[in-house]
């Protein structure tokens, strides 16, 4: 965490720097002293024994004692070790999971460390002001802008601009420039300015020259009020949203849906969402879902936003790309309309096995995308031969199916296993006829540069045609049973993310 290292206590006028300390660590134990893990020995002592393993710092178990003076000790001795206060929110989370009491304690955890950045100032003036800012793509959009982009997302409590401020208290910022929490206190004026709430905004601007003052970082605000107002040119790195089905394992009909969303323009750092237990009916309409509260997410994003589908074998022959948004409506909107969407294989991502020769391949495309080249499939080739022939020939990173995979055919998963194993990063099939003349023409067209740099474009070309023809007609063109994998093995998912509460079929 940065802090404000040779910075003297500053000079804006409130609490003295003690008292917001004190208050803030009652507020910690109020909240602990309520907890179930803190009220029953057995718990309160396996989490005594956790905290101590994490902070490499014995704590003293509670014995005797009244509960409320041993929590008292136990959060003032966590404050004075690095990372201490959040190990402890963080242990009582081992127990406990996502309770009552660790949801109300991690904005606590980051107005401590805003107090301790901000030298123990007094923060209670904002407070009232910035809890009232409660649009939450608004408050994306503003601690993106405040972070120059570095923060792409807000854990789930930043549900308020008091919240979101406290958290940016926490981030680095650059030597030269303005604090993040200063940056969006600046843009949170700016916006309740705008939005018809002079005296809340020259409160927050009042409070702000304050403290640029007492750390002589006048000229660093001005600075950056004068060149924060122009919005930086759009990147033309994708934004991601990465959807994965994993099946169940017991029931046939029933899929976990996980789902990651990328933005950063300057690394691939994915977030994970929550993750879904559900009936392959519900699929499409839970995407829907997703698609449209990532959309609110990104409302300021001026990146593109690719949607890749991560589709274990039985899912292969769904026509993602021409599911709906706004269903709801009279005429609903394929996802190709929008979005350029792609497939990628589960069963690779989850085989470590096969992720070398994945590697090998997708680096002669990135070094050498010129002497690459796509092969095709021959109906009755055997499968043997065809993993043989792929893997000796080390330029072959595009394989065009000769057979839909995703049904019963046994011919169809062997040579999707084979384009698997051989590392193959890019596969194109017709969902339902790969040996129509039509397909074939649409594939030479897709292929026939080297490299699988115009893969996807091409690929999406054919899509707008069928598009293009309306619903009437689209399912007469081959563009509406193009599917394309292309699979990255450097742009991967994380983790998943917590499990939501089953969904009832």
């Amino acid at each position: 965490m940065t802090t404000g290292g040779d910075r003297e206590v500053t000079g804006v006028e409130g609490r003295s720097p003690a008292r917001v300390r004190n208050e803030l660590m009652a507020e910690v134990v109020d909240v602990l002293q309520e907890s179930t893990t803190m009220r029953q020995p057995t718990s309160a002592d396996l989490l005594v024994t956790m905290l101590s393993q994490e902070l490499g710092s014995p704590v003293d178990p509670l014995r005797n004692e009244s509960l409320r003076p041993w929590l008292l000790h136990l959060v003032e001795q966590c404050t004075q070790i690095p990372d201490g206060l959040p190990c402890l929110v963080r242990c009582l989370g081992y127990v406990e999971q996502q309770s009552v009491a660790v949801t109300t304690l991690r904005p606590l955890v980051d107005e401590w460390e805003a107090v301790d950045f901000f030298d123990g100032a007094d923060l209670l003036p904002l407070r009232h002001i910035l809890r009232e800012m409660r649009s939450s793509s608004t408050l994306a959009t503003l601690a993106r802008r405040a972070s120059r982009s570095r923060t792409q997302e807000l854990p789930p409590w930043c549900d308020t601009g008091w919240t979101v401020f406290l958290r940016l208290a926490g981030d680095n910022s650059g030597a030269k420039d303005l604090p993040v929490s200063m940056a969006f206190l600046s843009l949170a004026a700016d916006h309740l300015m705008e939005d018809g709430q002079a005296t809340a905004a020259e409160e927050l601007r009042r409070w702000l020259r304050r403290q640029a003052r007492a750390w002589e970082l006048e000229d660093k605000l001005a600075e950056w009020q004068r060149s924060g107002v122009a919005q930086p040119p759009p990147s033309l790195v994708p934004a991601y949203l990465m959807i994965q089905f994993e099946p169940d394992g017991v029931d046939p009909e029933r899929y976990y849906l996980s789902h990651w969303r990328q933005s950063d323009a300057e690394g691939w750092h994915p977030v994970p969402g929550e993750t879904l237990h559900l009936h392959r009916d519900q699929l499409p309409s839970e995407v829907e879902l997703l698609i449209e509260q990532t959309e609110e997410r990104w409302s300021d994003l001026r990146q593109p936003v690719v949607l890749e589908f991560i589709l274990p074998w039985e899912l292969l022959g769904e026509p993602v790309e021409w599911w709906h948004k706004e269903s709801d409506s009279a005429s609903p909107t394929p996802l190709v309309m929008d979005y350029a969407v792609l497939v990628r294989s589960f069963e690779r991502l989850r085989k470590a096995a096969w992720h070398r020769p994945w590697h090998n391949k997708w680096r002669q495309f990135k070094e050498r995308p010129a002497d690459t080249h796509s092969h095709w499939n021959r109906p009755g080739r055997s499968h043997f031969h065809l993993e043989r022939e792929l893997k000796e020939d080390e330029q072959a990173v595009c394989l065009v199916l000769s057979e839909p995979p995703g049904t019963d055919s046994l011919t169809g998963r062997q040579e999707y296993l084979a384009g698997l194993r051989s590392g193959i990063p890019a596969m194109l099939w017709h969902r339902g006829d790969c040996s129509d003349p039509s397909f074939k023409e649409a594939v030479a067209d897709i292929v026939q540069d080297r490299g699988l740099a115009g893969l996807l474009e091409r690929t999406g070309k054919w899509r707008k045609e069928a598009l293009a023809m309306g619903p009437e007609g689209w399912d007469n063109h081959v563009g509406r049973h193009l599917a394309i994998l292309l699979d990255d093995p450097e742009r991967r998912p994380g983790p998943p993310g917590p499990e939501h509460r089953p969904v009832k079929p």
